[in-house]
């Protein structure tokens, strides 16, 4: 019944246990004997077919089944000997022991190698063994198989774009993309240096749309002449494709790739890389690398600017406690060589005057970007080459080294208005003119070159490289600039305008009633003022407008109105003089907003690019100075321009970060 548990009597369970002493077999032994095992059978699946030629090392299908148990194992032989390929069932009983590979897979990729060039034969044969180690009959299936060698590796610089790929290439440099060029090498990487290495790659004659080979590659390193270094080969084949070195000594290195395809033969030839490397050593002081124009002998520097010789002579005079300075005078399309930079823990690089320089400012920039990346330092001081020679807009320089905070050069200031600079920093004194050495500095400029009768010719002070900066967070601001206009009051008087023909691309020609004037200013609130002097008459100003483009500059232009007469005449403005004036002068009374768009906006920055150190604290990676304004034309008569100097030395050489 359900539920209910039944519970023999003693005696019965008593006269049970006697009856099963007595027997010999107990309840579910087996009786009777073994049978004979079965043997497991082995079969081809799927792909691929009996026949089939293959340019690769294709994957062969295969599957077993046991009637009286299960697999355990199989194996496989690819024979292309002459007996097999003649008369495959007869050479199973032939087949060598060592030609057979075990698996437990039912699935392998077998290289079916073949002599380059050619189709070879093949028989290949598979077995399976089952778990009381019967073997299966043995099937086979004839398969084909040609190869040719993959191609010759490309090899790049690794950090170069993929264009650059090529079987043998001498010297890669960064950032550029030139050649022949020696590599710098440091001991470890860092953020700035990602090491020394180069990438590589090939591919198959045999490739196809669906299938490509997959290849294998060894490289080797070598020292010239024949000193292997050994760390950097690969001790076997490897899929790897790319490789980076640290801690090369200074030399001439070889790097060689070989390339190997699935059937085991090598690329024709190896591709090469050839390499000069440079090992920095940071053993002096500093480089004063100076691309100001020398004055040459009987010739006058263009711009009147002054010549390069005090300007040189005033920077030195300022490293005078560093005796293991070097001075370089550039010379068009010198090499600042990585033996030489590499040499110098600091590299300080002024220009003051215009010494256009426009194909070589680039050259120069990606020399000095390389050195600041593997720990140089680098003040950069008045370069008039960004600002003048190439896109007036913009610092390579500046824009590449303050990656992380970015910064980039603003809007070129104008000269004239810049009165100093006041310090952003607490070591370092507020900065003013030298007014007697600015005094001798003159420039011409013209309107319009193309009509004659519109050629005027200025000359007024110029300041040569001036220029204010659009600092981000992580830059620090180490001057502000100064501008005359923040104390001026904005009320002019007897003020020389000029009267104009054309206003940017619109013509106004002068009538009986009325003519357009140019005053030399921007931002005029209003004019009380128009006396043609030399006609003794006066005008009325009718409107004006501000940021008008004349020439060059951004000035304010006046429709003015007067008595019915002759036309007051176009100006036109002697070569020799500033303000000697070939027809009428026209006077003007006016007032304007004195503010500068541009003072207080940092014309020098400094920055330090730092990394965490081992245990606590940063290491620096390089120090980076952009003063865009000239020492030369500085007041150092309290000494403040020798003071912001050495402040500044003393920050460069700083061991900890700042």
């Amino acid at each position: 019944m359900r539920g209910i548990w039944y519970v023999a009597p003693v005696a019965a369970l008593a006269a049970l246990a006697g009856w099963m002493a007595g027997c010999d077999l107990l309840p579910g032994d087996l009786t009777g004997s073994v049978s004979t095992n079965q043997k497991p059978v082995v079969e081809f699946t799927n792909v691929p077919a009996p026949g089939d030629t293959f340019a690769y090392a294709p994957v062969i299908y295969w599957k077993g089944r046991d009637p009286d148990g299960f697999v355990e194992k199989y194996s496989y032989a690819d024979i292309i000997d002459a007996t097999a390929l003649a008369e495959p069932q007869y050479y199973i009983d032939f087949i060598p022991k060592e030609a057979w590979i075990e698996t437990e897979a039912t699935s392998d990729t077998v290289y079916l190698l073949t002599v380059t060039g050619q189709v070879t034969e093949h028989v290949f044969y598979v077995k399976c063994v089952d778990d009381r180690e019967a073997e299966s009959g043995i099937v086979y299936r004839t398969f084909y198989r040609s190869n040719q060698r993959p191609h010759i590796p490309q090899i790049k610089y690794y950090s170069e774009p993929d264009y650059t790929y090529g079987n043998d290439i001498p010297n890669p440099d960064s950032l550029n993309h030139v050649l022949n060029d020696t590599l710098y090498c440091l001991d470890e990487w860092t953020e700035t240096w990602q090491g020394l290495g180069f990438s590589w790659k090939s591919s198959d004659p045999d490739d196809s749309e669906l299938y490509a080979i997959p290849l294998q590659y060894r490289y080797y390193l070598e020292k010239v002449p024949h000193d292997t270094i050994w760390q950097w080969v690969a001790l076997d084949w490897t899929r790897t494709q790319e490789v980076r070195f640290q801690g090369l000594e200074t030399g001439h290195y070889v790097f060689t790739v070989w390339a190997r395809d699935d059937g085991f033969e090598t690329s024709a030839r190896p591709a090469t890389a050839t390499f000069d490397v440079y090992r920095p050593t940071f053993e002096q002081s500093i480089l004063l690398l100076s691309t100001t124009a020398i004055n040459p002998p009987g010739r006058v520097l263009l711009w009147n600017l002054i010549p390069g010789t005090p300007i040189t002579d005033f920077y030195q005079s300022q490293l005078a406690g560093y005796p293991d300075t070097e001075f370089l005078q550039y010379e068009e399309g010198m090499k600042l060589w990585k033996s030489l930079l590499g040499r110098f823990k600091l590299v300080i690089w002024f220009s003051e005057n215009q010494a256009h320089m426009a194909e070589d400012a680039p050259v120069i920039e990606r020399d000095l970007i390389n050195y600041v990346n593997i720990g140089g330092r680098l003040w950069v001081i008045g370069i008039m080459t960004h600002k003048n020679m190439i896109t007036n807009n913009t610092l390579a320089l500046a824009r590449t080294v303050f990656a992380g905070p970015a910064s980039g050069v603003g809007i070129p200031a104008n000269d004239a208005e810049f009165a100093g600079a006041i310090s952003g920093v607490t070591d370092l004194p507020d900065l003013g003119l030298d007014t007697s050495r600015t005094g001798q500095v003159w420039r011409k400029w013209f309107v319009n070159p193309r009509d004659t009768t519109e050629l005027i010719f200025d000359l007024y002070p110029l300041l040569p490289g001036v220029d204010i900066f659009t600092a981000e967070t992580g830059v620090e601001t180490a001057y502000y600039f100064n501008s005359y206009t923040d104390t001026a009051s904005g009320d002019v008087t007897n003020e020389l305008a000029e009267v104009r023909a054309s206003v940017d691309t619109i013509y106004y020609p002068p009538t009986s009633v009325d003519c357009i004037i140019a005053l030399p200013r921007n931002r005029v609130s209003d004019i009380t003022r128009v006396e043609n002097i030399t006609r003794g008459v006066f005008g009325t100003p009718v409107s004006w407008s501000n940021n008008v483009l004349v020439g060059n500059k951004l000035v304010c232009v006046a429709r003015v109105s007067y008595e019915y007469g002759e036309p007051w005449p176009v100006t036109v403005r002697a070569t020799r003089s500033p303000y000697s004036v070939l027809t009428d002068s026209v006077m003007v009374d006016y007032t304007y907003l004195p503010f500068s768009d541009f003072h207080m906006k940092p014309c020098a920055i400094r920055y330090e690019r730092v990394e965490p150190a081992e245990g606590t604290g940063y290491q620096v990676l390089y120090r980076v100075a952009v003063f865009n304004f000239p020492f030369y034309y500085l007041d150092d008569s309290s000494q403040n321009v020798t003071q912001m100097f050495q402040s500044m030395l003393r920050w460069f050489f700083l061991p900890y970060a700042h």
